[in-house]
C-alpha cells in the first residue's frame, strides 16, 4: 500500500511517516524506476540526514512531530501546556523550508 508523499509544504510531518515513505520509495523503486519517486527519496533522505543531526535516540524511537516555521505558534497553541513554553525545539532544514523538531 503506498505512502502518502511528503513535502515542505505539510504544517506538520511526524517522524514515523518520514520514515514509513522512505521505506516504500526504496521498495518501489526497486521493482519500477520513476524519476519522481527517486528524486523524491533524495530529498526525503536528505531531510531525513538533517533530522537526524539533531534528534537523540529518545526522540526518534517514539516518533516526534516536525513542524513547519509558518505553523510553530499555531501548533504551540494547540498544546496542552501553556504556550508550549516547557517544549524543546530543535532547527531542521527542509529544502530551504524551515522545520522545528519537537523534543
Amino acid at each position: 500500500m503506498e505512502s502518502s508523499p511528503i513535502t515542505n509544504k505539510d504544517d506538520i510531518i511526524h517522524s514515523r511517516d518520514l520514515f514509513a515513505r522512505i521505506n516504500w520509495l526504496r521498495q518501489a523503486l526497486n521493482y519500477r524506476f520513476s524519476e519522481a519517486h527517486r528524486k523524491e527519496l533524495e530529498t526525503l533522505y536528505a531531510f531525513e540526514k538533517n533530522v537526524e543531526a539533531v534528534s537523540s535516540a529518545s526522540t526518534y524511537d517514539p516518533g516526534a512531530d516536525l513542524v513547519r516555521d509558518s505553523y510553530l505558534e499555531e501548533y504551540r497553541r494547540a498544546m496542552s501546556e501553556p504556550d508550549g513554553k516547557n517544549v524543546e525545539f530543535s532547527r531542521v532544514d527542509f529544502g530551504g523550508i524551515l522545520y522545528w523538531l519537537r523534543h
